[in-house]
């Protein structure tokens, strides 16, 4: 049931009507023709990207024959991407139909007359200045917001596809379909205050609402070439570009023991982790050349005499060989690379490492001290062992750890004495001592006490009522973070011409009627500070240097 308006009301309503209907006669034949040359230029632009995207979906599919593995996740992103686009690009068509239909249709130059499939070139439409269908269409049923959501939803989609942070904020910033929410507002010609679609659709003429909806299929267009041209470079884009490939032999140590197995990776420097090559270990015949530099070149050749495969995983040869006999023992052999033509290069090398017996290492990462009162961190190893297979222990105090890597702790008891580190080594089960170490245990420095970074000379009176108190201050010492809390001392403060005042401070930090003398420090006054007392990590009572300081 409608409400009766009044007969204000109905005067304001006949006066839009008739602003409307001017508005409609003053566009003017002249500014309609243009959105006619726009909106084949637009088409005529949607054709020449959509011709772009099928030859690059084309690079995607050639690519997927050569490599799979590598190709498959950045298609499936390009799916994706073209999957939505093409929907939202229909959907822009309807409404498009839907506005020409709701104007009358379109006429070709027979006479024929057609609801839905205009464009400039086709024929003429009945209505394209018509301003009420597109308001009613896209702003009064909402249609506009509908697509505002879409087109949002469809960019936000375009661009979580991308995984690099760095990436994705240009894309961001260059995407052609550059759509706000719903919160942005516009100022109109009048200063108005208008959403999106109210400053796209309101009162705009048939001819110019389809040319805008055509730019939006563009801009989806752009936005999706962009992103499958991304996913496209993203195939290779970790791949290394060479002029030269030159075999490399990479070992965990060059120094085994009798009856211990010797590793290598065996590569070229530049490889395919989805194409393996083959890697061929035996001696060099003389197809094998070398450059001017010692390096073997490249070579159409076999290189190899005889020879076997060894097995290769991503890309790299694993190279096992049970080391007999001490001294220093040499291979060689090719890496065979099948090109793009299908022909094999070879890439000659040659690699030695030293078989030798086992001895213990024990190192400590600060000098061949240890202190006490702090952890001492410790690397231990056995040339010919893996880590787990080794252990470590201390005659005196604690030696934590594993791997390698051991924490010696010792107390204020210990300073003086030594203690003998020793390894031992896991041999298939059986345990093996290979060898110990000494170590002096020592007590940690003596820390200098400073006020404001200083322990005599003239300090600032700004500066010394912004200290807090007395500091003791290691360095130069080998661990770092290692500190001393000053437990007390004497504080003395000497006015120009006055006697000396003193106070017994307990504590790093001033009391509170030290406090009271230094805020009231001036030029010419002096503080001694004396018997500082300092406790240390070993739970040693220091007694630290005294601090003379001149206020100036």
């Amino acid at each position: 049931m409608s409400i009766p308006k009044e007969p204000r009301q109905m005067m304001i309503n006949m006066m839009y009507l008739v602003l409307t209907a001017l508005l409609a006669l003053n566009v003017s034949a002249e500014i309609l023709n243009a959105f006619h040359v726009v909106n084949e230029g637009i088409i005529n632009s949607n054709k020449s990207v959509d011709n772009k995207n099928d030859k690059s979906m084309q690079a995607f599919q050639s690519s997927m024959e050569k490599d799979a593995a590598k190709t498959k996740p950045w298609l499936d992103k390009a799916n994706i991407v073209k999957s939505e686009s093409e929907k939202i690009v229909k959907e822009l068509a309807a409404l498009s139909d839907e506005i020409v239909k709701l104007t009358g249709g379109w006429a070709d130059e027979a006479g024929n007359h057609f609801d839905t499939g205009w464009t400039s070139d086709k024929g003429k439409l009945s209505d394209e200045k018509n301003l009420d269908v597109s308001t009613r269409l896209l702003v009064e049923e909402k249609k506009g917001y509908e697509l505002q959501d879409k087109l949002l939803a469809l960019r936000n989609k375009m661009i979580s596809l991308v995984d690099d942070p760095g990436k994705k904020k240009e894309i961001e910033l260059q995407l052609p379909l550059n759509i706000p929410g719903k919160e942005v507002m516009f100022k109109n010609a009048e200063g108005q205050q208008k959403d999106w679609v109210n400053m796209n659709f309101h009162m705009i003429p048939t001819v110019a609402a389809i040319t805008l909806l055509n730019k939006f299929q563009n801009d989806i267009k752009n936005s999706e070439s962009m992103m499958i041209d991304y996913f496209l470079q993203q195939i290779n884009a970790k791949d290394f570009k060479f002029d030269k490939l030159t075999a490399r032999v990479i070992a965990p140590t060059s120094y085994v023991m009798q009856g211990q197995k010797y590793t290598a990776d065996i590569f070229v420097a530049a490889f395919n982790t989805t194409q393996n090559p083959e890697v061929i270990i035996g001696s060099l015949n003389a197809n094998a050349k070398k450059d001017p530099d010692g390096g073997y070149l490249e070579t159409k050749e076999n290189p190899v005499n005889g020879g076997r495969s060894i097995d290769v995983k991503g890309g790299m040869g694993k190279y096992e060989v049970g080391a007999s006999g001490e001294g220093e023992q040499k291979y060689a052999g090719a890496v065979k690379v099948i090109g793009p033509d299908g022909t094999p290069t070879y890439y000659p090398f040659e690699a030695a490492y030293t078989s030798a017996k086992g001895s213990a290492v024990v190192s400590s990462d600060n000098l061949n001290l240890i202190y006490a009162g702090v952890p001492n961190p410790f690397s231990v190893s056995v040339p010919g062992f893996a880590s787990d297979k080794v252990t470590a222990s201390a005659s005196i105090g604690s030696f934590s750890g594993s791997k390698g890597k051991y924490i010696a702790n010792m107390t204020a008891q210990d300073i003086g004495k030594e203690t003998t580190i020793s390894v031992t080594v896991d041999d298939q089960g059986a345990k093996k001592t290979i060898g110990t170490t000494v170590f002096k245990i020592k007590r940690i420095p003596d820390p200098q006490a400073v006020v404001a970074g200083k322990y005599e000379g003239n300090i600032k009176s700004g500066e010394l009522k912004a200290t807090p108190g007395v500091i003791a201050q290691l360095k130069d010492f080998y661990f770092q973070g290692v500190t001393f809390s000053v437990t007390s001392y004497d504080f003395i403060f000497i006015a120009k011409r006055q006697d000396p005042w003193i106070k017994e401070n307990k504590g790093m930090k001033w009391e509170s009627d030290v406090v009271s003398k230094i805020q009231g420090a001036k030029p010419g006054d002096q503080i001694i500070i004396r018997n500082i007392k300092a406790k240390g990590p070993d739970g040693q009572t220091r007694s630290l240097n005294p601090i003379t300081l001149s206020i100036n």
